[in-house]
């Protein structure tokens, strides 16, 4: 297969508000933010995901929730928690819930700011592992 295969490129969900300004696109990672957990599973269905980050800030994104129903779907897929609380409750809901990772965004930027950084990083490792 050709490196610009849809199955040669790594994809990667994002469950949190899109980007006020769109990222750069230097990377070959399929980025795409969902904003309700029906879009994120129905683009899970589409195919393979290699990560997918599910932004915990309820009311109105409760990642716990989505990874438990990501889980459900598709245990095997790496899936990063990503919230500004860090507090022992949610520590425990992440590893009730399997997530692989749980990161602590940053706190003085915007929440959609905090998530997109995270997400280029993530782009950015991806890259590299693909490589």
């Amino acid at each position: 297969m050709s490196e610009t295969s849809i199955a040669a490129t790594p994809r990667i969900l994002a469950y949190g508000p899109q980007p006020a300004e769109p990222a750069a696109a230097t990377r070959d990672v399929d980025v795409a933010f969902v904003e309700s957990s029906r879009e994120l599973f129905e683009r899970l269905a589409e195919g393979p995901v290699h990560l997918v980050i599910c932004l915990h800030a309820p009311p109105a994104f409760d990642g716990v929730e989505v990874v438990k129903g990501i889980r459900r779907f598709d245990a095997s897929v790496p899936v990063v928690l990503a919230s500004r609380v860090q507090n022992t409750m949610l520590n425990l809901q992440a590893i009730q819930s399997q997530v692989t990772w749980s990161v602590s965004l940053a706190g003085e930027r915007p929440v959609e700011a905090a998530l997109s950084d995270l997400v280029d990083d993530a782009s950015e490792w991806l890259e590299r592992q693909a490589g």
